[in-house]
């Protein structure tokens, strides 16, 4: 994905900050903020901190949220579609780092970002996330990819230790899934 010139010179330093404000919901499950929260509390940040943080611009972080709350809206249509379903470019979202339009149009690629509640070794619950890479043709439907996703992030936390896989458990649930094409 190119990024506006604006958003893509704030981008190493506000994106996590964009995120954030973008996708925070309240207890009812509505957005927290809107852009001109985001703003408002970039503009105070800069003139506190300053350094790196002093190089924002509200166009810049305008266009930071609108690519924050594109892959919020995907998960939401993702979480509450229907299993059968199939899966529609509503459901997936461009990532700020996400290849070239050419480049994924060549060789289809998507990642998916899971959050989960697992069962650690010791017995104890325990919530993370995990990433899951596609290649090529994603499943025919929404409860196919999430079949499809349950099978893959249960096996990286049945892999042995020293395979790359940071934990060990049995996975109690899948909590949501954020798919980006990369």
């Amino acid at each position: 994905m190119d990024l506006p010139s604006r958003a893509n010179a704030m981008y190493n330093t506000w994106w996590s900050f964009a995120n954030y404000a973008a996708n925070a919901k309240d207890a009812a499950g509505n957005w927290a903020y809107t852009v001109a929260d985001a703003s408002s509390a970039a503009s105070e940040i800069a003139r506190t901190i300053g350094g790196a943080y002093a190089g924002w611009s509200p166009i810049g972080m305008s266009q930071l949220f609108s690519v924050a709350r594109k892959i919020g809206n995907a998960t939401g249509t993702l979480s509450t579609a229907d299993p059968a379903s199939p899966i529609t470019p509503r459901h997936v979202a461009e990532a700020p780092w996400s290849r070239s339009q050419a480049d994924q149009a060549a060789l289809p690629m998507w990642q998916a970002r899971v959050s989960i509640t697992y069962t650690d070794e010791a017995g104890l619950t325990q919530t993370g996330f995990s990433v899951v890479n596609i290649s090529q043709v994603l499943p025919s439907s929404v409860g196919s990819l999430n079949a499809q996703l349950q099978l893959r992030v249960q096996d990286q936390l049945s892999s042995p230790p020293g395979t790359g896989t940071p934990r060990s458990g049995t996975l109690d649930s899948i909590d949501s899934v954020t798919l980006l094409a990369v």
